[in-house]
């Protein structure tokens, strides 16, 4: 019964806003502009940067921006993670594969990693990263850590291939 009175406060305050005029936005919503991405979000995004037991401790959002041909991410935390630093981290290759894969065997330019030092702590995102993505697959990789030993990641794989 808690949990109906609940939804059913956050729904009406939700439509009080929504009349208003106010905007509503959550750590989770995908809004390229705020994080220095230009682009849309490319099919799948964003991916949970989970822990082996399941644990989502960010989301990595990719966008593909078909005017520039470029892929940009960022790893934005979630739940109690949002707003504390940690270290926390985002990766994009150029692979050298033509078509999907579960590795991404060589590279075709420098990756784009964020933060290059990797004991830079963020409090609610790294990047944005930024990679060409014209002609060939890209692999994207993330991690958040809750600490040095209870940590997240993500790792596609060769994919996004243009």
């Amino acid at each position: 019964m808690r949990n109906i009175i609940r939804r059913l406060a956050l729904t009406g305050s939700l439509v009080l806003a929504a009349a208003s005029g106010v905007t509503v936005a959550t750590a989770d919503t995908a809004s390229a502009d705020g994080w220095g991405c230009s682009g849309n979000d490319v099919s799948g995004s964003p991916y949970a940067v989970a822990t082996t037991t399941g644990a989502v401790y960010s989301y990595v959002h990719l966008f593909y921006d078909p005017s520039s041909g470029d892929n940009c991410a960022v790893n934005v935390k979630t739940g109690s993670l949002y707003g504390t630093p940690t270290l926390t981290k985002v990766k994009l290759s150029v692979c050298s594969d033509p078509a999907p894969t579960t590795s991404c065997s060589g590279w075709n330019l420098p990756s784009q990693e964020d933060p290059t030092n990797n004991s830079t702590l963020y409090a609610y995102y790294a990047g944005p990263v930024t990679v060409p993505g014209v002609g060939h697959c890209i692999a994207v990789y993330a991690e958040t850590d809750r600490t040095a030993s209870d940590f997240a990641t993500y790792w596609s794989g060769a994919f996004h291939c243009g």
